[in-house]
């Protein structure tokens, strides 16, 4: 995986290489600001250099395939296959298997719009606004009399590792193209139990009927090529939070049943700060938090991603 400051040094250096010294034998190729070949389709083909626009944002990688020029961060480095950190929990902690918390809808501005320095997501609310799943990120008429999340500093062990409060542990999430060729890309289970009964802290709570590993955290840091028609869809339980370019583009806070929200990242551009044809960073912050149930779907025309390193 690459620390997400080298993608500024590479692109830069290797868009300021490719426009001084273009290939030829190769055909038309666009440069830093060119605008020559074919427009990207949805699920990405090359595209050009070095962003020009405002924002958070680390050149260009395709969005289907990251292109050889990317920093060197392309041809194998660019998958279908996620980076994922997980980290389990018991009990015991406060903000999950809440005592006397019997279901809720998705609740939103439990937290900050931006991330912190550190790339983790930033406590705002333990209760937070009863959603308007019409809009992205929207709120409807009420609010909540129960906190989801007991406080700041409760909410900053969720990603983070803490002795004792947590034990972390790396894996792979491989998103599959289903039908084949249809260029969506989708991950689904209704039995999401990535750690096995045998691994953190075991079966938690002891006394769940699934007898899985339940009371865990998931965290994924991405970077991808942006063209326009691309739509990232989560279906699941429970929170679920993305973030891109730096900001909240999906907000589906508390322990709910299964629910589904979308980034449309044609729509929500001006929102995010973000310009087809170049790239942007994705970060994914879920909980699995009750025992209910364990449900994660995702489904996205972005076919390929670049990890990107972070602190634990």
């Amino acid at each position: 995986m690459y620390p997400r400051s080298f993608f500024l040094l590479t692109f830069a250096a290797v868009a300021l290489a490719c426009s001084s010294t273009p290939d030829e034998s190769s055909g038309p190729t666009s440069g830093s600001g060119g605008s020559s070949g074919t427009p990207a389709s949805s699920s990405g083909t090359p595209t050009s250099g070095v962003s020009s626009s405002t924002g958070d944002d680390f050149g260009t990688i395709t969005g289907g395939n990251a292109s050889s020029g990317a920093g060197g961060a392309g041809g194998s480095e660019c998958k279908s296959v996620l980076d994922v950190t997980y980290r389990d929990f018991k009990e015991t902690h406060p903000d999950f298997e809440m005592a006397n918390f019997r279901g809720d809808v998705v609740r939103r501005q439990l937290l900050k719009p931006t991330l912190d320095g550190d790339l983790k997501p930033q406590f705002l609310d333990s209760v937070g606004c009863f959603a308007d799943m019409e809009t992205p990120l929207g709120c409807r008429d009420g609010v909540g009399n129960q906190k989801t999340i007991t406080s700041a500093d409760s909410f900053n062990q969720w990603y983070r590792d803490v002795a004792g409060v947590n034990m972390t542990f790396t894996k792979e999430l491989a998103l599959q193209e289903l039908p084949p060729g249809s260029g969506q890309y989708v991950f689904e289970s209704s039995e999401f139990f990535p750690l096995a009964p045998e691994e953190g802290f075991g079966i938690t709570p002891p006394n769940n009927g699934k007898r899985q590993n339940f009371l865990f955290t998931t965290e994924i840091h991405l970077m991808f090529g942006y063209v326009a028609g691309q739509k990232f869809t989560f279906i699941g339980d429970d929170d679920i939070w993305i973030f891109i370019n730096g900001k909240l583009a999906l907000d589906l806070g508390s322990m709910h049943g299964p629910e589904t929200g979308v980034i449309d990242f044609d729509a929500q551009a001006q929102d995010l700060g973000i310009f087809p044809g170049n790239s942007y960073a994705m970060d994914i912050f879920h909980a699995e938090r009750h025992t209910d149930g364990s449900n994660f779907r995702i489904e996205t025309n972005i076919s390929c991603f670049v990890p990107v390193d972070v602190p634990l």
